[in-house]
This record gives structure tokens, sequence and C-alpha cells, in this order.
């Protein structure tokens, strides 16, 4: 109605205040029924705690799941696409200490160009001292590209104080990204290891430093946040800089004739470079599922399904893939409900780090031979991940021929569908050859950095690891 003023609820406050002519009779029987009003909150609260507990107790509330898989065969990524799932306030929880991965990885990668670009100008130089402009092969680089590599320096200094803060060392047998007369392997970049537990990830990363680093007195030791606020700081100043070197024409064509492809490599953020570097940045989930960090050691990670009222628990092992850590893999084959084997079909034609006289796809059949034979393994069913589907299509459209590294390979086209299912085939052959006992095998051919296609494959996975449940306990 107009004209009429409504006056504002009174304040409801809980529990109310007690009358002003209470009596000391009236106040002790108060008291004695708040009392007993509050115990039986305690007591409903105890009894719903401990239903979760139990219900977290029972066997089928909790699923073990063991990803086994060369070295970068993309475990990790599917780890990260179990959390990103199951538990996505956590993981969304965790974005912003993905922030300096992301940007090591950044700047490992540039400064790999930098320093290749240094070492071939550097080696023609000796060989052709009037022409310091020439890098070979018919490749002239411009001033600017000379601009660029000088006003990228700095970078240098980022990756060092990220590798100190993040405690990451360089993966055995690769070349450090520093110096400027190294010529480097052009199987890939340099890469970093971070030991087991994920410590990095219990870092307060903050975005602003603690003081004035302009304040600061020469004995002062900057802290860490201090520290990451610095190179972030000049990470937005070259992220322009560093985009534009990577989309230089030249330097790309230099890259390849050297045959590397940085973009088919983990963790390759040089095209968007301006975007990562920006202060206001935080990772969305398709870069922490980009992001890399070679692990050492057996991890096991806990992830809470927030969309399952039961509680459900899962479990992950994720234990490293290079050669020298396979005998570790033994101790989680106990009790576990489920394994996931990762091949990288992408990885034709390639060699592993630690022996390079080894093809990949060589070693990743031997690999799933071995796991397939498996005794302790016998009563476990399999889920096959043929991963890095995205890359093998994009080296075949490159024009790789598959049939150069795969001889069997042969009067079929040089495609996508035809390799991917010859792959299956193979694959598929090993386990019904080389399995203990009759058991089913759940194949899938994969990208693990596309979210939506690896959320249908997890819900199978998590529907499949309940039939199994279910039939164990008569109840199917």
């Amino acid at each position: 109605m107009y004209g009429i003023r409504r006056s504002k609820a009174p304040k409801v406050t809980w529990p109310p205040a007690p009358p002003v002519d209470e009596t000391d009779e009236e106040r002790q029987n108060r008291l004695d029924e708040e009392a007993r009003a509050k115990k039986r909150s305690d007591e409903i609260d105890s009894e719903i705690r401990a239903e979760k507990e139990k219900k977290k107790r029972k066997p089928g509330n909790r699923a073990k799941i063991l990803l086994l898989g060369q070295a970068e065969s993309g475990k990790s990524t599917v780890l990260k696409n179990f959390q990103y799932q199951f538990a996505p306030k956590a993981f969304e929880a965790e974005a912003e200490l993905w922030k300096p991965i992301v940007h090591l990885n950044l700047v490992r990668s540039i400064n790999f160009v930098i320093n290749f670009l240094n070492s071939r100008i550097a080696g023609m130089r000796e060989v052709m001292k009037d022409a310091p402009m020439a890098t070979g092969q018919g490749l002239h680089f411009s001033g600017d590209v000379y601009r660029l590599i000088a006003s990228l320096a700095p970078l240098r200094d980022v990756e060092d104080t990220l590798n100190q803060i993040l405690a990451v060392e360089p993966t055995s047998g690769q070349p450090q990204a520093t110096g400027i007369n190294l010529y480097y392997n052009p199987a890939k970049a340099p890469e970093g290891s971070v030991a087991e537990g994920y410590g990095w990830r219990n870092l307060a990363v903050t975005s602003r430093p603690s003081v004035d680093a302009s304040s600061s007195s020469a004995d002062d030791t900057p802290s860490i946040s201090d520290r990451l606020w610095q190179a972030r700081r000049v990470l937005l100043s070259c992220g322009e800089d560093i985009e534009k070197l990577w989309n230089d024409r030249t330097v790309r064509r230099a890259l390849k004739s050297a045959e590397i492809t940085l973009e088919e490599q983990p963790g390759f953020f040089l095209d968007s470079a301006i975007r990562v570097t920006q202060e206001d940045y935080r990772p969305p989930p398709q870069d922490v599922l980009k992001a890399r960090v070679t692990t050492i050691g057996p991890e096991e990670h806990t992830i809470h399904d927030e969309r399952d009222f039961d509680a459900r628990e899962w479990i992950i092992y994720d234990v490293g893939g290079s050669r020298s850590q396979r005998a570790a893999w033994a101790q989680f084959f106990d009790d576990v409900n489920i394994i996931i084997f990762l091949a990288p079909m992408s990885a034709f034609n390639q060699v592993l780090a630690e022996d390079e006289s080894v093809n990949r796809l060589t070693d990743s059949l031997k690999l799933w031979q071995d796991t397939c034979s498996n005794k302790i393994l016998a009563n476990l069913e399999f889920v096959l991940f043929l991963n890095k589907l995205d890359i093998l299509q994009s080296k075949l459209r490159a024009g790789v021929k598959f049939s150069e590294f795969v001889t069997s390979f042969i009067d079929k086209p040089n495609e996508t569908k035809p390799v991917a299912k010859y792959l299956l085939d193979v694959f598929v052959s090993i386990h019904q050859k080389n399995s203990p006992r009759r058991r089913r095998l759940h194949p899938h051919i994969t990208c693990a950095v596309d979210t939506t296609a690896t959320a249908d494959i997890i819900a199978r996975i998590k529907e499949l690891i309940l039939v199994n449940f279910l039939q164990k306990t008569n109840v199917l």
C-alpha cells in the first residue's frame, strides 16, 4: 500500500537474552535446559561424523587405482583429470599453486629456444666469420631477433629463481638451460623433476611482496613471496617479446630444421605467453592439465569425491615411468581395484631419454606385455589408454610417415584413424596372448588434456569399479 512506512524486522538472536526479572531458580532451570540441548546437539554431530567415517571405511567406498606407463605417457595428466572430475572445489583451490609451475614451463621453453639460437649463431660464426648474421642452411636472422634475444636475457635468472623456490632439479641426462654456447639434443627441451610428495604445493603463494623491495637493505634475504613477485614482474614485461620470438618465421624454420617440436611437448605455453604472464593470471583447468613437472618416486593421492553422497574415496598411485623407477611398481600391485595403463601413440618416432637406442613405442609395447603377463595382476581388470591422440594427429598431418618407424604398417593410409586402429589391435592382441587367465580389457583412444572426453571415460571407470565390487559381494 502507498504511504505506509514499513518498520524493519527485529534482529533475531539465539539463544534469546534472559528475562530481566529472571529469578535464581528460573536461571538455573534455563542453564540446565541449555546444557541438555547442547549435549544432544553434540551427540548428533558426533553421530554424523561417525557415520561418515563408517562409510569411508566400507570397502566399496574406497577405490584404489594404479597408473602405469612409461615416462611422459600422460599418467600425471590423467591423475589431474580424476581430481578435476571428483573434487572440483579442491582442484580449483589449488589452481593458484600451479602458476609458478606454468611460469617455469614457459621460461624453460623460451630459454631453450634462446640457447639453441645462440649456439647455432656461435657455431656458424666460427665457419663464416664474415657473415655474422648467417645461421646456415639459408637462414638469416633479422636484427629484431637479436634484440628479442637480448631483451629476454633476464629470464635466465627467473628460471633459476623458480627452480630454487620449487626445489626442481634438471631431469637426469638433460642439459641445463644456462649458458649461450651449448649444443642441445634436438629431441626435446629440458624438463625439471620434483621429489616425491609435491612439496611445492605447500607454498604460500601471494600476489604481492611482503614489503616494498626498494626498502630492503643489501643484507636482507627476500622471502619466497617477494622472489615470486619479482619473477612475475619480469615475466609480465617479457610476455610480448616471448611470443614475438616464438612466432618469428626464421626462428621456427631453424627449430624445424633441427627437428625440434616444442609444441608437441608437455608444458608448452609459448603460444600463450602474454596470457599466462598477466598480473591477474590464474591457471584455468586446461592450463593445470598441461603444466608439466616430472615426478620422481611413487606418489599416493587421496581424492574425496565431492559429488558422492556416500563420501567415496579414490586412492590413486602415480608412479615414475622411467626405466630406473619401474622396479618400485610391484609394491603397489596388492590391493588395487584396477590398473590404468597409458601408452602414448605419438611416441612412434621418438627414443627413450634414458636410452636413445630404444624406440619409445617398442618400449611401451614391451612394458605392456610384461604388465599383462604378471601373475600378481591376473585377477585385475585393465583399462588401456592409447593416449596423445592430438599429437599423433598433428605429426601425421605434418607428413611424418608412421610406416617408416613401424614397418608392419603397410599399404594403409598415413592417417590418424588407421594408425590408431592398428595400434589398438596390436595392444589388444598382446593382452590376449599374455594374460595368465582370461579377463576383460577396457581400451580407450584418448587425449588426456581433453577434459570433456576424459570425463566420460572416468565415469565409465567409476561404474566399472562399482560393478566389480557388487559382484564380489554377491549383490550382482
